[in-house]
């Protein structure tokens, strides 16, 4: 008979548990929901910012490229041996 009466008081105190902690994991989800998102959008900018990055480091390179085979055809440079 004992152990009936205890396993009443402890299904009760679950059930009573229960109540009170899924209303907390939930808030708790839904704050570790928000925050996954908000992470996610800050590394989506962030990789268009470096994808942005990349295209112009690449537009100049280029740039330089044309622009350093035209001036390599005009340029003239010369030489003066080292004096003794």
């Amino acid at each position: 008979m004992e152990r009936l009466g205890l396993g009443i008081i402890i299904g009760v105190g679950l059930a009573s548990l229960t109540r009170i902690t899924r209303p907390t994991v939930k808030r708790a989800m839904k704050l570790g929901l928000v925050a996954v998102e908000a992470i996610k959008g800050a590394l989506g900018e962030g990789r268009e910012r470096l994808a942005d990055l990349v295209a112009e480091v690449r537009e100049e390179m280029a740039r330089q490229e044309q622009g350093g085979a035209a001036a390599s055809a005009t340029v003239r440079v010369e030489v003066e041996p080292p004096a003794r």
